[in-house]
């Protein structure tokens, strides 16, 4: 049994009041491990991937195809 089927089936047996104060000492902790290490959240912040498709590169018509040749400076097959 995992920890939360532990704790459900533990919490829906106690009265509403003390199930408040679980929810309520579950949330304390929540916020806690959520903001450990990270001075403020900014809920505006866009998407990295947002971001990502914002750059905007001049290269070569190209380098989709061509992506081994650029990335790893690999040699194109040489036509016999």
């Amino acid at each position: 049994m995992t920890v939360v089927e532990n704790i459900n089936r533990k919490v829906v047996r106690l009265p509403l009041r003390a199930q408040e104060e679980v929810l309520g000492l579950v949330e304390q902790i929540e916020a806690r491990y959520s903001n450990a290490g990270v001075e403020s959240v900014d809920d505006t912040a866009e998407h990295p991937l947002d971001l990502l498709l914002k750059i905007s590169i001049d290269g070569p018509p190209d380098l989709a195809e061509r992506h081994d040749y650029y990335a790893h400076g690999k040699l194109e097959d040489q036509p016999s």
